[in-house]
């Protein structure tokens, strides 16, 4: 899988069915009135040309494979004559007449795509494709919109095979470069119209401390509650940050932001997309002080979809922040979490040991390990692990945050995660 398949998997799994909010959605008019069956002879054609529909993936292996004969579904339905399907990428207005069969959740050994014929008469009027966000990210999807137009409208076909790393070179096109460009001006001018003191912080001197905590139990704790509720041991500890944060530092703080972990994948630093890897996680309002579980699961569904919403597509991005100062919310984006643990699988088995989580026998550290001289975040969680225990950085404003104040809050997080394993 590439990386960024690697980071929406967890949630594709945790999630289940709830995972058909990751599936992308794109509705186009169709010129020159084709005929139903012309237009599935071509979208045929079109198809067979693209490798990334025959991916299959593997549960047990974490891994993509690709087999040789795909079946695709299409349905053709009636377009009302009274409404018209506006053309929109990663939403369909009006919604499809068949929505169960465009929105459900993609499975594993599925085809990546769904595709709803709208006709009037026999005639295409429109097409309407949902694409599974684990073989489609960010702007690759355009690529295919406009091939799949141009078949089904009768105009040709691509001169070649599509493979995947074409699809995935349109990030780097010119093409791609631009839109993005395009898209980050709008996506800061947004951020700069949030309420005085909060949105995006650039990177500038200061001072700022890194406070670290290294704990045997909060690992325990954090499998524990991970086994037992479905959601990730990142998603736990981010769920008991954004908690404890709102508890004891800033109670209106509304965000976060979720950095993909691409800092191991060296060879990946040219991506154009990696500069966009942040998702924009609304911390639920109404949940601050209910139970642990039900809220972790809750977070933990809203990061998986702030992924899916505004991950690479800084398209996208703009369409979330726009909305939120739309709708008032003082949306502060200089809360950072990221989960750069190397080893996901060096806590496997700790759930067996949730005795210990009552004894004395482990040693938890917290202190300040460095400092910096530069910095763009009120607070910068990172998740890492060594061995079977987890290790937490807090880079910190001190302007914000004073080291005493992350001390606590470390210490704070290890006994609520403590205490919430032991309630299960």
């Amino acid at each position: 899988m590439t990386w960024g398949q690697g980071n929406m998997w967890d949630g594709v799994v945790a999630l289940g069915s709830a995972a058909s909010r990751l599936n992308i959605c794109f509705a186009f008019p169709i010129q020159g009135s084709p005929r139903i069956d012309d237009a599935l002879l071509r979208i045929k054609a079109l198809l067979s040309l693209f490798d990334i529909f025959s991916v299959v993936f593997s549960v047990e292996g974490v891994t993509q494979t690709f087999r040789g004969e795909v079946v695709v579904p299409v349905h053709v339905g009636e377009t009302p004559p009274d409404r018209v399907l506006a053309e929109s990428a990663f939403h369909v207005r009006p919604e499809p007449l068949h929505r169960d069969f465009l929105h459900q959740a993609f499975g594993m050994h599925e085809a990546p795509i769904r595709i709803e014929l709208l006709q009037r008469g026999g005639s295409v009027t429109h097409v309407v494709l949902t694409l599974s966000h684990l073989a489609f990210d960010g702007g690759v999807h355009r690529p295919l919109v406009r091939q799949l137009r141009s078949a089904v409208e009768g105009l040709g076909l691509p001169p070649s095979v599509m493979r995947t790393t074409d699809l995935l070179a349109y990030e780097r096109s010119p093409e791609g470069l631009r839109q993005s460009d395009t898209a980050i001006n709008h996506w800061l001018r947004a951020a700069t119209r949030l309420p005085e003191g909060r949105g995006l912080m650039s990177m500038a001197p200061g001072d700022f401390s890194v406070t670290t905590m290294r704990s045997h139990k909060a690992a325990v704790a954090a499998q524990t509650l991970s086994v037992r509720s479905g959601v990730s041991p990142s998603g736990i500890f981010l769920a008991a940050l954004s908690k404890l944060i709102r508890r004891h530092l800033a109670r209106d703080l509304s965000a976060m932001l979720l950095v993909c972990n691409n800092r191991r994948q060296r060879g990946l630093m040219d991506f154009v997309g990696q500069t966009l890897g942040n998702g924009l996680m609304v911390i639920p309002r109404d949940e601050l002080d209910g139970a642990f579980v039900p809220y972790a699961q809750n977070v933990y569904a809203q990061a998986i979809s702030a992924y899916r919403r505004a991950r690479f597509d800084t398209l996208r991005w703009r369409g979330v922040l726009t909305e939120l100062s739309a709708r008032g919310l003082a949306t502060d984006l200089s809360y950072y979490f990221n989960d750069v643990r190397t080893d996901h699988r060096s806590w496997s088995g700790l759930e067996n040991r949730v005795a210990e989580l009552s004894g004395s026998g482990s040693t938890t550290s917290i202190a300040t390990t460095s400092r910096r001289s530069m910095g763009d975040a009120t607070l910068f969680a990172s998740l890492g692990s060594i061995g079977q225990d987890c290790v937490i950085d807090l880079a910190c404003d001190d302007r914000c945050v004073m080291p005493g104040e992350a001390s606590a809050l470390l210490e704070a997080l290890e006994t609520f995660l403590v205490e919430a394993a032991l309630a299960l």
